[in-house]
């Protein structure tokens, strides 16, 4: 399919700009980024269609309960990942031949924080849940992490730019998860089987990625354990390991907060709005991480060639961001109406707000990277927590007063101000 098209786009570009095109860099990483568009473009259109189905079949009350459960077990993504996927996917291209080590040593560390993460999520259920049936729901869904070490498969396909192989993972079991949910909607079945659905849809993921590494000709038993390296990743992991704790409260405070002021069906209408602006949140992710091998040596060549390459990407970002802005912007009541129904209008005026974080959403995920490669673990930690805070206290003071369309506007206000603050600290220090 990439093949296909990369042979297509040849037939267009001018004589003067094929040498491009032939260049062994530029194919590799173009047919990269294309494989990993494709394969997320495939899931999310495919998640995205059977989502809008379930929605109309559960209502706006069961689908908000749904969303909460699974906000509530993402506020400890935190300690089951420990911002190790990060650090991995860094010193896969920077140590290659580290491989072995890197993988046996992040997957031991993995499985430890990933049951402890469920232990936590039990724990606090019981704490902060009355609904036994909701506590069900997120005790189950939170089973998840006890295979999500087996990630680490998928982050080395990355780093090594075979984004083929992870394609392939993601499409059997979109496919899969697909026909099993159309299932429960034709057969009427309750909220619990579409829970169990998605821990298989995980757990499908997982025994694939074993599949593919074993036929790819590399061994488990190669994967070494090494204790000092653990060290050395924990020493920065930790700080990214907060950093993603404050930026998905910073993503998904607004739902939990929404349930407290307004209740269920309130955030399932917000649940709607997000549903249609984070089917693009996978492109800022494939961007960077496709071109990270990249902007890494480049970074080992010349700085002006750094630099330049990461004021190129802030601006592709920023751009797509825009461009996804303005149609759903124009046609949100419409687009809201015709894929979710009329019990789901009220989305539609969050959806006009809420679409243009994606800005500043996109923004951050590019200076997340640099902020990474210059090893600025606790200025990503630092700025993270504070754009959680501005969000916190704006959904607390916005909620009350304006409803669904104050979180939005949290989220909005939240999310720009990290490009206010980049931007504004590099043309102070410019000067």
């Amino acid at each position: 399919m990439v093949d296909y098209l990369f042979l297509k786009l040849n037939k267009f570009v001018p004589e003067k700009w094929k040498w491009v095109l032939d260049h062994d860099g530029f194919k590799k990483y173009f047919k990269n980024t294309g494989w990993m568009f494709f394969g997320q473009m495939f899931s999310l259109i495919a998640s995205f269609f059977i989502s809008t189905w379930l929605a109309r079949y559960l209502g706006p009350k069961n689908y908000g309960i749904i969303s909460y459960s699974i906000a509530f077990v993402g506020m400890f993504n935190f300690i089951a990942y420990l911002g190790i996927h990060s650090i991995l996917s860094r010193d896969l291209v920077r140590y290659p031949e580290k491989k072995d080590e890197l993988l046996g040593t992040s997957f031991f560390l993995l499985l430890t924080s990933s049951f402890v993460a469920f232990v936590f999520v039990v724990v606090s259920v019981f704490l902060f849940e009355s609904s036994v049936f909701i506590r069900s729901l997120i005790i189950l869904y939170a089973s998840n992490f006890l295979w999500s070490a087996l990630g680490v498969i998928n982050i080395f396909f990355q780093s090594t730019v075979q984004a083929k192989k992870n394609v392939s993972v993601g499409i059997i079991s979109c496919v899969a998860a697909s026909i099993l949910k159309i299932v429960l909607i034709i057969t009427g079945k309750g909220i619990i089987w579409l829970i169990l659905i998605f821990v298989f849809e995980t757990l499908l993921n997982s025994m694939l990625y074993i599949l593919i590494y074993k036929k790819s000709g590399f061994k488990f038993s190669a994967w070494r354990f090494n204790l000092k390296l653990a060290k050395d990743i924990l020493s920065g992991a930790w700080l990214l390991s907060f950093a993603a704790a404050a930026s998905f409260i910073l993503v998904r405070v607004d739902q939990v907060m929404i349930r407290h002021f307004l209740g269920e069906v309130s955030v399932g209408l917000y649940a709607v709005a997000l549903k249609l602006v984070e089917i693009w949140y996978f492109i800022p992710g494939i961007i960077c991480t496709s071109f990270l091998p990249a902007i890494i040596n480049a970074k080992k060549t010349s700085e002006e060639k750094y630099f330049s390459r990461l004021n190129k990407l802030y601006v592709l970002l920023s751009g797509i961001a825009v461009i996804i802005a303005i149609p759903l912007t124009i046609f949100a009541s419409w687009l809201t109406n015709f894929l979710f129904g009329n019990a789901y209008i009220e989305a539609a005026g969050v959806l006009k707000i809420y679409v243009w974080s994606g800005v500043g959403l996109f923004l951050n995920v590019g200076f997340y990277q640099y902020f990474l490669l210059e090893n600025r673990l606790k200025l990503i930690f630092y700025f993270y927590l504070f754009l959680m805070i501005i969000n916190v206290v704006l959904n607390l003071i916005l909620i009350p007063k304006l409803g669904l369309t104050g979180a939005a506007w949290a989220t909005l206000i939240s999310y720009s101000i990290g490009p206010i603050i980049v931007f504004g600290i590099k043309k102070f220090f410019n000067k």
